[in-house]
């Protein structure tokens, strides 16, 4: 039996389309919303799927969207965290310390002294945290 290509899917990317209009959502959390739309993550500590890249940003509701999901990226912090600590998005889709319940969305790879600093982060969805 001869295999032509990969039947996996190795981007670091997904595109679908978006639940409401996008502004100034760079660098903040998505999540599919119950119709299976890209949205801004709005929950704290939920399973965000991945984070919106910079020039994702003037998107109308419907239109394309592209979503990081794997690999390093940036995002946006919603405090103050150290380089190190497990990630959960706020109720803005920007990265908190995750705490007891929250989804670990990506690992600190290094700090932000202040909410609104954009750091590089190690996306992991590793799961809730215990």
């Amino acid at each position: 039996m001869s295999y032509f290509g990969t039947t996996i899917n190795d981007s670091a990317t997904i595109v679908g389309a978006a639940a409401a209009a996008l502004e100034n959502n760079a660098f903040l959390a998505a999540k599919f919303n119950s119709d299976g739309k890209i949205a801004v993550a709005d929950t704290e500590g939920e399973n965000a799927v991945g984070l919106f890249l910079a020039a994702e940003e003037g998107i109308k509701a419907g239109e394309d969207v592209t979503v990081q999901i794997k690999e390093c990226g940036l995002w946006k912090a919603g405090e103050a965290v150290k380089a190190g600590d497990e990630l959960t998005t706020d109720a803005n889709g920007k990265a908190i310390k995750a705490t007891a319940g929250n989804f670990i969305t990506a690992i600190a790879l290094e700090a932000a002294n202040a909410a609104d600093d954009v750091i590089k982060v190690q996306i992991v969805k590793a799961g809730y945290k215990a």
